[in-house]
């Protein structure tokens, strides 16, 4: 099965697609060329890309020179299981002091993947 590619922006809570009504992008290079360009509307936004396979698969951290909250990205893209950043989402909800927030805190994810961007993908990652 091929793979369709979204763009998402996460400036909004929850996230929302970019490109709403598309039919995404055939190809990671054609997805992240688009997310680093700045997709029209989201120039100044903090995007993220999502690759579908029939259902969610991996989401991507695209090369940004600063996102609107003045964190750089200056990395090729990262790649991620959706499935993994589901598992940090719900463990960072986890209750305070639980097994699995400790967890998470102890152990956060490097780079772009801070609590704060899990929570507005609730929606994509299922997690609501």
């Amino acid at each position: 099965m091929s793979s369709t590619y979204r763009i998402f922006c996460l400036s909004h809570d929850p996230a929302v697609e970019a490109v709403p009504l598309s039919d995404g992008w055939n190809s990671s290079a054609a997805a992240e060329q688009a997310a680093i360009n700045g997709v029209p509307g989201h120039e100044e936004c903090d995007v993220l890309i999502l690759r579908y396979s029939g259902a969610l698969v991996e989401i991507g951290c695209p090369n940004r020179r600063q996102d609107p909250h003045g964190r750089r990205h200056p990395h090729a893209t990262q790649w991620v299981d959706a499935i993994w950043l589901k598992l940090l989402s719900l463990a960072q909800r986890a209750p305070e002091g639980s097994p699995q927030r400790v967890l998470a805190e102890r152990a956060p994810m490097p780079g772009c993947w801070w609590p704060e961007r899990l929570r507005r993908l609730r929606v994509e990652l299922d997690v609501t």
